[in-house]
């Protein structure tokens, strides 16, 4: 016997290792001295000590012990049985690629100020990719998590349109099928909501996400197209969503600024009462090309404002990923829609593609929202990124992070490296930091309800 080639250990405390089992997400504790009463086992293939039989056995039925090479691959087997056919989860409503800020770390900024003629989405586009979402949510009626996004650019210098795009849903559920279960967000700067806007919103029932980085020297590096600092604006449009009762969340940017001040930013994030918390690593373009100890210490202040947070109920997006599939021993597939496949991009000029971050060179844009023969499912730049997902990359087997991960960014690792099926390695080092800050939660967490 031996263990499973997907059991790694984590020293937790002075006498304790966990056992964490990267394929299944579970975790058992044992003490320095049971781990060599179970290695010495391993070496002699038996023991008169009858606790140890029991743990062996435990470890046998848990997985965590194999008789061989050939039941981890078994089991590798039914684990890749349970990923579903892709679905499309996400759908980005690029309404405008004009955009009234220049922000320095933006990822996408040549996107925003390329030569492609066609910037504003019009009535017709936008009606066409509502047919579109129509169709693919009758093909693909199960159950599973589904969102329309509406982005830029600024998407609130198109904002008619996101009205029109709301009316044409409306109108075409009376028509045809249209799931009861579509979520509906919109990613704004913040600086254009006014009282009319903020209403429209309440009333279509989207969920407002402003990007707004909290600390004022942090915020600095978010200015508009004539280079003014738009920290108070957006703070002003802020307050309004809290005169006005419309719940937001903020996106915030770890930027190495925002880190000197991180001991500032939970209170400030407090004071504007927001529901929910997302916080962006920055991917790396030509100004920003981020060293390891950035990923490092931005991780270790997302684990930090976490911990301090979930204690008043408020909650960051993406630690929260790791939480859920860590504590429902769920598989984290893909850490953004795009993997696998799950994501639709709908340009201004109509064009499909699958993820955000190529709008500055349409690569992977190869489809029309005017094409009411497009499958998704049948097309080969759906079929080339189905398959992203640690899962089923080869560097990723041996890794801890295996289920739990979910990839990273496809675009940084392409940018990085040339290929979306290359490791984020940035993504890596934040990956592994959660994991095992997660482990040593769990201990933590049940030492204190045994005490």
């Amino acid at each position: 016997m031996q263990y499973s080639k997907y059991v790694h250990t984590f020293p937790v405390e002075d006498n304790v290792v966990a056992l964490y089992h990267a394929l299944l997400i579970r975790t058992v504790f044992v003490t320095n001295q049971e781990s060599q009463q179970i290695n010495l086992f391993f070496e002699k293939g038996t023991t008169n000590d009858h606790v140890t039989v029991e743990m062996i056995n435990y470890l046998y039925t848990n997985y965590f012990v194999v008789n061989n090479d050939e039941e981890d691959s078994a089991l590798y087997s039914k684990c890749m049985d349970m990923i579903a056919e892709p679905a499309i989860s996400n759908a980005y409503i690029v309404v405008t690629e004009n955009c009234n800020f220049n922000c320095k770390y933006c990822f996408i900024s040549n996107a925003v100020q390329n030569v492609y003629p066609v910037k504003v989405m019009t009535k017709e586009v936008a009606t066409n990719a509502v047919m579109l979402l129509q169709r693919t949510y009758e093909k693909q009626q199960h159950s599973y998590d589904k969102t329309i996004t509406f982005y830029g650019g600024e998407p609130l210098l198109n904002f008619d349109i996101i009205k029109f795009f709301m009316d044409e849903v409306n109108r075409i559920k009376q028509e045809h099928y249209w799931p009861d279960d579509v979520k509906y967000a919109l990613i704004t700067n913040g600086s254009l909501l006014t009282k009319d806007i903020l209403q429209s919103i309440k009333e279509y029932g989207i969920a407002l996400s402003i990007s707004y980085d909290v600390d004022k020297e942090s915020h600095s590096q978010r200015i508009d197209k004539t280079g003014n600092d738009s920290y108070d604006v957006v703070k002003q449009k802020i307050a309004l969503c809290n005169e006005m009762n419309v719940p937001f969340s903020l996106s915030i940017t770890i930027t190495d600024t925002l880190l000197r001040h991180r001991n500032t930013v939970l209170p400030e994030i407090l004071k504007l009462s927001p529901l929910t918390i997302a916080f962006n690593l920055l991917i790396p373009n030509k100004e920003t090309l981020q060293n390891d100890n950035y990923y490092e210490e931005a991780t270790d202040f997302m684990l930090e404002t976490f911990g301090q947070l979930r204690t008043i109920g408020m909650y960051e997006d993406r630690i929260m990923r790791k939480v859920h599939s860590f504590k429902e021993n769920k598989m984290h597939l893909y850490d953004c829609c795009a993997s696998g496949g799950n994501q639709y991009v709908i340009a201004p000029d109509g064009t499909i593609g699958i993820c955000h971050g190529y709008l500055n060179n349409r690569k992977y844009f190869s489809a029309k929202v005017s094409d009411s023969e497009f499958d998704f499912r049948e097309h080969p730049d759906y079929k080339y990124w189905k398959k992203r997902t640690p899962l089923l990359m080869p560097q990723c087997q041996d890794c801890e992070c295996l289920s739990i991960c979910g990839g990273g960014c496809p675009y940084a690792a392409d940018y990085m490296y040339g290929s979306i099926y290359e490791l984020d390695t940035r993504f890596c080092i934040h990956a592994k930091k959660v994991l095992t800050w997660l482990i040593k939660d769990l201990y933590h967490h049940i030492t204190r309800k045994e005490q």
